[in-house]
């Protein structure tokens, strides 16, 4: 079976400019650093990743949502046992 090579594996041939300001050129030289990158690999991973870790994110913001809205239906619960017990329900 002949192997085919994945568009990502060519050689880098083609250079991508983009404008950003002074303060988002150190966020951006930040980051690649914490995460032990270039900042051209740091950005190739940013917008070639497989987004695991915005899907991350995602999830952690829907557990949260969820949680506080389990603690809303119980207080609302407790709210209407406390009206029906004054109304003598």
């Amino acid at each position: 079976m002949l192997a085919t090579a994945s568009p990502l594996s060519h050689p880098r041939a083609v250079r991508l400019s983009a404008l950003v300001s002074p303060a988002e050129n150190a966020i951006i030289a930040r980051k690649a650093e914490a995460a032990g990158l270039s900042i051209s690999a740091y950005l190739r991973e940013r917008a070639l990743g497989d987004d695991q870790d915005a899907l991350r994110q995602v999830d952690a913001i829907i557990a949260g949502m969820e949680q506080s809205l389990d603690t809303a239906i119980a207080e609302v619960g407790i709210v209407l046992a406390r009206m029906r017990a004054g109304n003598g329900q």
